[in-house]
């Protein structure tokens, strides 16, 4: 028995030791490589077509009567693990209001302080952003006969040189020349809406070089000639539409095609689709489209999400579920989500501030650091010092507040002249390891005393 005791005390030390370590440390499993940015000033877009309302309660009055499935809990895991900072999403019922949306994505993706997610809505889209969105519209003019959400999403000025302009669209569904030729119409608005976007005077005047992306169920068949799709990266409008929205033009702003992302599964692929019903009699297929113009934006890291194919650890590390993107397990996907991860391309190159001091790359005294600070006033800023810097925290040795250990933000809370990284009473890495060997050996001694009192009883 005495052996029993002292095994099973020793196990449970052994896990809380272990638990308590890695909450310490911060060890906890890595995001699934192919759902990291690669940069964090990458701009990340999520497009998704949730299928009527499945976002939001089964007793909310403003549900659409088509609503038949209830995600709510997967929308939240998944906008949670993919951390977007733009949602473009589709079949959003029209009594909703879009703040429905942002009031999600406030639950789920807080941005701290007094900041808000915003949102506008056009037709059944919605786009929900972590900034200021201007020159909000509902329709193109001519109109497309179907709605979308337009905007200018405003980027924060000192860390872009450019906003964006987004424009998301549920392109009619099914098949049939009617069905086709709207899908057509729908095309050839947007891209004289681009024109005019391109041209001064107009509906709408944005800066030149203003990168735009077009996005949504833009219902991009197999099944028919998807002539739509081919407008939109091309700017070739049918000739049956071109008396009302005018001659062909190249969308992009050196008047070349706009791109087509079409992300793989997961990063890695091979499938690309982003609509899948097994037993719908149809192909899975790529309906779901992200197209930008290309000469003002570049793509850095891209997927379609599909947990249904992520390993469990994946799943595990990301906080989702196996059956997230599915409405009905197991072969009844309808959309699944598209993530694309954007690169703002400087307008002007000679104004690029790579590291947010100021002072333009082209005239950076020490690129990578702040120009503006140089604690000695010898006229070379302190991150290209050559002064001693010993903890290489871009600090003179001269001025650093704690020379020793790398604290770049000189954090001093009591004011008392020694940075918090060396003051006293603050606990370090090393502190951290004493106090752990003292619980050993307090553990340790408990332990051995029990067993005595034990063999004793015994």
């Amino acid at each position: 028995m005495s052996r029993i005791m002292i095994s099973n005390y020793r196990c449970c030390f052994c896990a809380s030791i272990v638990a308590w370590a890695c909450s310490v440390e911060g060890v906890v499993a890595d995001q699934p490589v192919f759902m990291q940015k690669a940069a964090p000033e990458h701009v990340r877009v999520l497009c998704y077509n949730i299928n009527w309302d499945s976002i939001f309660p089964d007793d909310d009055p403003n549900n659409h009567s088509f609503r038949s499935y209830n995600k709510v809990a997967e929308f939240r895991r998944v906008i949670t693990a993919v951390n977007p900072d733009i949602v473009c999403l589709q079949e959003i019922g029209w009594d909703h209001d879009p703040q429905d949306v942002a009031d999600i994505l406030d639950e789920e993706l807080p941005l701290g302080g007094s900041e808000t997610w915003r949102a506008h809505m056009g037709s059944d889209n919605v786009i929900a952003a972590r900034w200021d969105m201007l020159m909000p519209a509902t329709d193109t003019d001519p109109t497309t006969n179907r709605g979308q959400a337009m905007a200018l999403v405003d980027l924060p000025d000192d860390e872009y040189l450019t906003d964006i302009y987004l424009m998301n669209a549920h392109f009619k569904a099914s098949g049939g020349t009617t069905n086709i030729n709207r899908r057509k119409q729908h095309a050839a608005a947007i891209i004289h809406w681009i024109g005019d976007i391109k041209s001064p005077g107009g509906a709408i005047d944005l800066p030149t070089d203003t990168p735009v992306v077009v996005l949504g169920d833009l219902n991009v068949y197999d099944t028919d000639p998807h002539e739509h799709l081919g407008t939109l990266v091309t700017g070739d409008i049918d000739p049956l539409y071109e008396g009302t929205y005018g001659p062909d033009l190249s969308p992009d702003w050196d008047d070349s095609d706009s791109t087509d992302v079409l992300p793989l599964h997961n990063g890695v692929g091979p499938d690309f689709y982003t609509w899948r019903d097994d037993g719908g009699g149809f192909n899975p297929g790529a309906l779901d489209r992200v197209i930008y113009t290309d000469s003002m934006l570049s793509v850095g890291n891209t997927y379609v999400l599909n947990t249904s194919s992520m390993a469990v650890g994946e799943l595990a590390a990301a906080g989702l579920e196996l059956n997230d993107v599915l409405l009905s397990p197991p072969g009844y996907f309808d959309h699944v989500p598209l993530i694309v991860d954007f690169i703002v391309t400087a307008a002007s190159p000679g104004e690029l501030d790579s590291d947010g001091d100021g002072v333009p790359d082209a005239s950076d005294v020490c690129p990578g650091f702040d120009d503006n600070t140089d604690c000695d006033l010898d006229g070379v800023p302190d991150g290209c010092d050559v002064e001693p810097n010993s903890d290489s925290d871009g600090i003179p040795d001269a001025c650093d507040n704690c020379p020793l250990v790398s604290n770049s933000d000189q954090l001093d809370t009591d004011r008392d002249g020694t940075g918090d990284a060396c003051a006293a009473g603050v606990p370090t890495v090393s502190d951290w390891g004493a106090v752990v060997m003292m619980l050993f050996i307090l553990t340790a001694g408990t332990m051995v005393f029990r067993r005595r009192v034990s063999v004793v009883d015994s």
